[in-house]
């Protein structure tokens, strides 16, 4: 989509936001159109509010003149939510007042543009964290409007049952701006509100402030990788479950597919992992006290004496998960492929990932399927290489999209996005999958908080 901006309105949009506010120079738009996985887009400007208050002028401005404008956080997504098709970007980057830090109540107060990394390196002082591991650095704001997920949901939770509040700025042609921010752990008033800008990519608003439940920082962190015979993975992850309760803070399963990248690209780091030739697991156990090593070596040792698992490697978690982390970092250097972001019930994530794995073979024998798996959510990242004939082809790539899909959604009830949001690339299976009462809802929504369609970078009309 094309966005035309008269000369007039974009002078006009200066004048709102100052010098620092505006970008219009292709050396100064160059890093707002490139993400992840070799995603790129192309900006007519990106303008850089920095309060709520120039939040909602430049939101009026957008409505008045109905030129559309894409939210953009750090730009960490892999859907292409956050980037311009020919349109302008509407970057928080300067959006970092506020950082108010409630110690005792356990919460933090702040500005989107604060990223995640920042916020860590902040609180740790005061032993706490906001708890998300993504292996990037995402903004506050991003993070809210994505409902970023990420490794230590299983102990954590994810973004939405974080989010004690927000403060949003909406394009209604009125300059409204939602304060929904007061940090309660406790509110019934009726609707709450701030649901409807967590987890929708900026469709309905932009989220300048947030207010999150921080957690504790661990007093002892214990992780080890793991080889466990494919039929054992949703056992082993029961059975420490049982034994490290809460504190089993992360289970990710890696393909061996997978695991021969990692030989490949990063032959330095296989000395961390059991040579199994097989799936590969990273557990790991954050405890309160100091006995994360303890509970973790007996429950390898309990799972072991049950024939669960063959070997394992116990090492310090920032190098244990530093191997987890070069997996993406080889992925996304490849060219070309298809990501894909499924969940299912976690029962039926074995079947489901053998049932996918089993019909690509069928259907697409040349594609060998890359798995990293969330299992203790249900999650599974695929990645799929594409011969050059289907990556030649938008229709091909969209049918073999569709076909897994089709194999999740039907025959297993799960979902075409487990984290990764709707976006440009995952909008056909919007329209697809989500049923239509629920899409004439969001509908709704979009015509009330957003009457022109100005906001994001696909239409929930």
């Amino acid at each position: 989509m094309e966005a035309l901006v008269p000369t007039a309105a974009l002078e006009e949009l200066g004048e709102l936001v100052g010098p620092a506010g505006l970008l219009t120079t292709a050396s100064d738009l160059a890093r707002y159109e490139h993400a992840p996985n070799r995603l790129s887009g192309r900006a007519a400007f990106v303008v850089r509010p920095a309060d709520t208050a120039e939040v909602a002028a430049v939101l009026d401005w957008a409505h008045r003149h109905r030129i559309r404008l894409v939210p953009q956080g750090a730009n960490s997504g892999l859907v292409a939510a956050a980037l311009p098709d020919g349109t302008g970007v509407l970057s928080t980057e300067r959006l970092r007042g506020r950082f108010d830090v409630d110690v005792t109540g356990r919460t933090l107060v702040v500005s989107a543009g604060w990223n995640l990394d920042e916020i860590n390196e902040r609180l740790a002082a005061d032993g706490l964290h906001l708890p998300v591991e993504v292996g990037s650095s995402p903004s506050a704001g991003g993070m809210v409007s994505t409902n970023t997920a990420g490794s230590h949901l299983i102990k954590y939770g994810d973004v939405r049952s974080r989010v004690l509040g927000l403060r949003a700025a909406v394009p209604d042609s009125a300059g409204t701006v939602l304060d929904l921010l007061r940090p309660l752990r406790k509110r019934n008033e009726g609707l709450d509100l701030k649901q409807v800008f967590i987890g929708t990519a900026g469709a309905y608003g932009v989220v300048t402030e947030a207010a999150f439940e921080l957690a504790p920082l661990p007093a002892s962190r214990a992780a080890a990788w793991l080889a466990v015979p494919e039929q054992h993975l949703l056992d082993v992850l029961t059975d420490l479950e049982s034994r490290c309760g809460p504190a089993l803070s992360a289970y990710e399963v890696v393909s061996p597919t997978a695991v021969r990248l990692l030989a490949d690209h990063f032959p330095q780091l296989t000395h961390r992992v059991p040579d199994s030739g097989g799936f590969l697991v990273l557990v790991e156990v954050a405890a309160a006290d100091d006995q994360a090593d303890d509970l973790l070596t007996s429950g390898l040792e309990a799972a072991t004496d049950r024939g669960l698992l063959t070997d394992a490697r116990v090492g310090p978690a920032h190098h244990m998960w530093e191997v987890r982390h070069a997996i993406p970092e080889i992925t996304e250097r490849m060219d070309p492929v298809l990501s894909l972001d499924l969940a299912v019930p976690r029962s039926c994530i074995a079947a489901c990932r053998a049932d996918v794995v089993a019909q690509l073979a069928l259907a697409y024998p040349h594609i060998e399927p890359i798995e990293l798996g969330h299992y203790g959510d249900g999650g599974i990242h695929l990645i799929l290489p594409l011969p050059e004939d289907i990556a030649a082809d938008r229709d091909a790539v969209n049918a073999l999209r569709m076909f897994v899909y089709d194999i999740v959604v039907h025959r297993h009830g799960g979902t075409f996005s487990a984290e990764h949001g709707i976006g440009p690339k995952n909008y056909d299976a919007y329209l697809r999958y989500v049923p239509e009462q629920v899409r004439m809802v969001a509908g709704a929504l979009k015509s009330h908080f957003d009457p022109r369609d100005v906001l994001g970078s696909v239409s929930l009309r």
